[in-house]
């Protein structure tokens, strides 16, 4: 049998804050494949960090981690190319409107998709929204307008950090139909999510920390 490597790989991946002694990450080494994958484990644990980290926003101290056989450290323009991260902080960019900002990461990103991106517009019902600068949007609305950005960038890796929170129904609805079509579909993408909610739907695996 060939020896296949693993979708993502990372290999010792190590992270402390400069305020903390402790790692917060520690020697953390995990293989992923692709389709929906749920992060799980109590508060403390570095879920957040671990996003992080892998979307290339923190700089580990020591390991690294290779998605489809390019390296965070060695390779690091092409591997963000490979990534999307939606976290619980604003998106960035807060003085484009939600049109202004997915043509601005349309020119960054070589599989972003205008149609996707519109089919979820119209599922995160942001229609009346696409032309206000994020700053001026709830929260919740911010939310909804990183998601549909996110996932129509069609990376490799999308990295949702608590992606049902401030959610209403009809929005929620349409992310787990969005998560659990990724968890059947068999094509070559890795949603990683962190969630203290139940998704809802079966997940192709569940790894606790």
């Amino acid at each position: 049998m060939p020896n296949i490597p693993a979708f993502l790989r990372t290999e010792a991946l190590s992270y402390a804050y400069s305020n903390s002694a402790r790692r917060v990450v520690d020697l953390w080494s995990q293989t992923f494949e692709p389709g929906l994958v749920w992060l799980r484990g109590p508060n403390g644990s570095g879920k957040s960090t671990r996003l992080k980290l892998l979307a290339g926003m923190l700089q580990p101290q020591y390991g690294s981690a290779r998605l489809a056989g390019v390296d965070l450290l060695r390779q690091p323009l092409q591997y963000r190319r490979m990534v999307s991260f939606v976290g619980a902080e604003p998106p960035p960019f807060e003085h484009l409107s939600p049109a202004e900002r997915f043509a601005f990461l349309s020119g960054l990103y070589p599989d972003a998709d205008r149609a996707s991106w519109q089919a979820h517009i119209e599922g995160f019902g942001l229609q009346p929204f696409l032309n206000q600068p994020l700053r001026t949007l709830s929260t919740g609305t911010q939310h909804k307008a990183a998601l549909a950005a996110a996932l129509a960038l069609h990376t490799p890796l999308l990295l949702l950090d608590e992606p049902l929170n401030a959610l209403d129904a009809v929005s929620l609805a349409h992310l787990r139909g969005v998560l659990g079509e990724a968890a059947n579909s068999g094509a070559e993408r890795l949603l990683l999510v962190v969630s203290h909610e139940d998704l809802g739907l079966t997940p192709n695996a569940c790894i606790e920390l």
